[in-house]
């Protein structure tokens, strides 16, 4: 599995990141210059078993799809997964909000392919194949990403 993590100091409250996360259908904007389009097909982005829709470009390429929201721990922790068939491949994005004294530390997690024994060499190997000229280009798009939303916080310039 491949994985990449990188966290950030906002001085927001749990609740803000929360209420921006509900709000991904205005807010996903925000996040970066090359996200185009996020839609809740069916609840909202903060409610288990809700589905999502979102496509973003990453270099040249128009990428995204269809996500589940696997888990949701208000305030705190938000899971959101790939939906079949794409989940075959395995993918996972997570996002926890730990409070601090100054507000929060957010940490966002991309755990790409699978952990399951005789299966993740052959999918890992396939996706280092296939990622590897592109992992710093995602891993600077992962923290770009948490400026952004460390902005959208702090200055109150987000849907809630």
């Amino acid at each position: 599995m491949i994985v990449l993590e990188d966290s950030i100091e906002i001085r927001a409250s749990s609740r803000d990141m929360f209420a921006f996360a509900a709000n991904l259908d205005d807010n996903y904007l925000v996040m970066s210059d090359d996200h185009i389009h996020f839609e809740s097909l069916s609840g909202d982005p903060v409610t288990e078993g809700s589905v999502f829709c979102q496509y973003e470009w990453f270099g040249d390429r128009l990428i995204g799809g269809k996500y589940r929201v696997k888990t949701v721990v208000p305030n705190r922790r938000l899971v959101y997964e790939l939906a079949f068939p794409r989940s075959i491949l395995g993918g996972r994005l997570a996002f926890s909000f730990e409070p601090i004294d100054a507000g929060i530390v957010l940490t966002e997690r991309l755990e790409l392919g699978r952990s399951i024994p005789v299966v993740s060499p052959v999918v890992d190997r396939f996706l280092t194949i296939v990622l590897d000229s592109t992992i710093d280009r995602l891993q600077d798009h992962q923290h770009d990403g948490l400026r952004n939303i460390k902005r959208a916080l702090e200055t109150d310039s987000f849907s809630r």
